[in-house]
């Protein structure tokens, strides 16, 4: 079984205008509404890519209702811990010229001891031998920043493997806790690390030193260069092809879920390495949040490079 938590999930209300201008009325040419946080993106993928899992985390209020509403037409398993606190909403402004994407991030509810303890018991009662929990994002408000550690601890205990996708304080915790594997890109991994990592030998090098520490598997995406990955089996560089990119939001939560959905199956390191890929790839065909699908994914997972470096 795949679990999925997201802490601080969202609901994202895309608006997508043909230019963004400040103090003058701008018109919107399209919009809808996604539930959004990284481990419910990836439940979503997931169910693009066929699999099943349950998303867990927080859930409260209107934009809350509207959020398990939407996951449930997508046929996503939930299983949240309300809160008194309204879920929060997020937007993001698309423009059709070159200046991309505005996202304007909300802080969050404010998480109780007891509701987060209400969460802690309800994952200590969940079966999880043999199961992934993918876990990352923000946190709310209430909620310490070694909170993720806490949770890596926790399921592995149980015998489930951890995949943390997180930035900060929240990463460098969480690693402390030896998830099985996580997935920085170059920014999260140079902040991780604390100095710059100028090219493919320097990301490469803190990938390796980060397995060697306890983490069995290291993913370093790299946007269109694709990803570098440190693993027991040795080291990978995975290169996508060249597509026409729509958005890129939710491109690396598709990757995180490509590469589940495989693992989980059983497959081997480098087809989970292609699927994931393509999977990230893939989300960046379509607009907004709507992640990878399928269709896309199976047509250019053959297309991805695979080289393995050591």
């Amino acid at each position: 079984m795949i679990y999925t938590i997201t802490l601080n999930p969202a609901l994202d209300h895309y608006l997508e205008v043909d230019a963004l201008t400040v103090e003058e009325a701008n018109r919107v040419r399209s919009e809808c509404l996604y539930a959004g946080g990284k481990g419910i993106d990836v439940s979503r993928a997931v169910r693009h890519l066929g699999g099943d899992s349950i998303a867990l985390g927080f859930i409260g209020g209107h934009n809350g209702a509207v959020m398990l509403e939407l996951l449930k037409r997508e046929g996503v398993n939930c299983y949240c811990t309300p809160i008194s606190d309204e879920t929060r909403r997020n937007v993001i402004i698309s423009t059709r010229g070159p200046c991309g994407q505005t996202l304007l991030h909300s802080a969050g509810p404010r998480v109780t001891r007891e509701e987060w303890r209400n969460f802690l018991t309800h994952l200590d009662r969940l079966d999880l031998r043999d199961a992934y929990v993918v876990l990352g994002g923000s946190l709310p408000r209430g909620i310490a920043v070694g909170a993720y550690a806490e949770i890596i601890r926790l399921v592995q205990r149980r015998g489930a493997r951890a995949i943390l996708d997180a930035d900060g304080p929240c990463l460098r915790l969480g690693i402390q806790a030896k998830p099985f594997a996580i997935k920085p890109n170059v920014h999260e991994l140079q902040r991780l690390t604390r100095r710059a990592l100028p090219d493919e030998a320097h990301l490469l090098h803190a990938a390796r030193r980060l397995h060697q520490q306890g983490i069995e598997i290291v993913i370093v995406s790299r946007g269109p260069a694709g990803l570098l990955v440190s693993s027991p089996d040795g080291s990978y560089r995975a290169t996508p092809p060249r597509v026409t990119v729509k958005s890129t939001i939710g491109a690396g939560d598709s990757t995180v879920a490509g590469f589940v959905f495989c693992h989980a199956g059983g497959k081997a390191l480098e087809d989970c390495l292609r699927v994931a890929t393509a999977a990230g790839t893939a989300a960046t065909l379509r607009p907004g949040n709507q992640l990878c699908r399928l269709r896309d994914v199976q047509r250019l997972a053959p297309r991805v490079a695979i080289t393995r470096l050591a």
